[in-house]
C-alpha cells in the first residue's frame, strides 16, 4: 500500500482535522522543512503552523530538529513527516474500524430493527418492546425495518478494508531538489580539412647584401715645425 494523497487526506482529517491536510501535503516526502517556510507558503502565522504540527506530533506523525539562528538568536524548528508511522497508524485505525463493522454486521443479520416513520429513532427488538413499539419522541407506531440494503453496504465496506490491509507498504520516494537547467553551448562545427594545393616552388637566388662599412676619412699628416739645431762646440786644441 502506497501512502498516496487519498490515504493521507483520510488519515489526517480523522486524527488532526481538515485544516492540517494542506500542511501535510506540503511537507510529505521532504526532510527538515522550516516552520517559517511552511507559514510563508500557507500564508498563515508561525503560531498557527506550530499548533497544526503539535496535533500531528501528538500521534508521532512528525519529527523535528531545532537550530539556533546566529543572527536573530532564537531557535527555528525543522519538521519531517514520518511516512512509515503514518502508514502504521492508518492500518491500526482500519483494523479497529473493521472490528466494529463485523460486530455491526453480526447484529444486523441476527437481530430485528424497528424505526419511526418520521425518522426519529431506530430501535432493536428489545428496546422497541420496552416502548410498546411506539416512538419515544413523537408517539407514532414503530415499523419493522428491512435492513437488507444496510447489510450489503456493511459487507462491501468490510471487503474494501480487507483489500487495503492486504496490500504491501510502498514508501513514496523523497523528492529531490530540482536542478537549474544549464544552457548548453552550441557545438563548434569543424571546418572540413582542405588538401594542400601543390604549388611550383621557384628557388630564389640569395641576394648579396651590400656591406655598409663606411670608409674612414683620410687624415692629412700634420706639418712639423723645423727645429733649429744648435752649433756644436768645438774643442780647443792645446798648444
Amino acid at each position: 500500500m502506497s501512502l498516496d494523497s487519498e490515504i493521507v487526506i483520510e488519515l489526517i482529517e480523522e486524527i488532526a482535522g481538515k485544516d492540517v491536510v494542506e500542511l501535510v501535503e506540503l511537507i510529505k516526502g521532504k526532510k527538515h522543512v522550516s516552520e517559517f517556510k511552511i507559514a510563508e507558503k500557507l500564508n498563515i502565522t508561525v503560531n498557527q503552523v506550530r499548533n497544526m504540527l503539535y496535533r500531528l506530533y501528538s500521534h508521532n506523525l512528525v519529527t523535528f530538529i531545532r537550530k539556533k539562528d546566529k543572527k536573530k538568536g532564537w531557535y527555528i524548528y525543522y519538521w519531517t513527516f514520518d511516512q512509515r508511522r503514518a502508514h502504521d497508524l492508518y492500518l491500526k485505525i482500519k483494523k479497529e474500524k473493521l472490528g466494529l463493522l463485523k460486530k455491526r454486521l453480526e447484529s444486523e443479520t441476527e437481530g430485528s430493527y424497528f424505526a419511526c416513520p418520521s425518522g426519529c429513532v431506530r430501535l432493536n427488538l428489545e428496546n422497541a418492546m420496552e416502548y410498546d413499539f411506539k416512538c419515544p419522541d413523537c408517539g407514532k407506531v414503530l415499523e419493522q425495518e428491512d435492513n437488507s440494503k444496510r447489510i450489503v453496504s456493511i459487507e462491501k465496506e468490510i471487503t474494501e478494508i480487507n483489500e487495503q490491509l492486504s496490500k504491501p507498504y510502498i514508501e513514496i520516494p523523497k523528492k529531490k531538489p530540482r536542478k537549474k537547467p544549464t544552457k548548453k553551448k552550441p557545438a563548434k562545427r569543424k571546418a572540413p580539412k582542405r588538401k594542400p594545393s601543390k604549388r611550383k616552388t621557384t628557388k630564389r637566388k640569395p641576394t648579396k647584401k651590400k656591406s655598409t662599412k663606411r670608409k674612414a676619412p683620410k687624415r692629412k699628416p700634420a706639418k712639423r715645425k723645423p727645429t733649429k739645431k744648435k752649433p756644436a762646440k768645438r774643442k780647443s786644441r792645446s798648444k
